[in-house]
């Protein structure tokens, strides 16, 4: 079973069956956008969560690192990382 974990929009994944279904909403709203089929949404899909994930690591990583005082670097520059493209406004909006 997944981590309890937050997305963006402060959805939280308790379980593997909560999970699945925000997966499933995320491909049907790229099936319903003139996709050609799931040869073309699963791959953009499947990048988009790598880039989530890989956000989310890097950040905790970033943030040990400022707590110990080392030095850390990104692995994707800016603007291409998760929280430049998917959420570039503050929660104010």
């Amino acid at each position: 079973m997944p981590r309890a974990s937050k997305n963006s929009n402060g959805r939280s994944f308790n379980t593997q069956q909560s999970l699945d279904g925000y997966i499933k909403s995320a491909c049907d709203i790229m099936r319903r956008s003139n996709c050609a089929g799931a040869l073309q949404y699963v791959p953009e899909l499947t990048w988009i969560l790598f880039l989530r994930i890989l956000d989310e690591q890097e950040q905790q990583e970033a943030e040990h690192a400022e707590a110990v005082g080392s030095a850390f670097s990104y692995s994707i520059a800016p603007p291409y990382r998760w929280h430049d493209w998917a959420a570039p406004y503050s929660n104010d909006l």
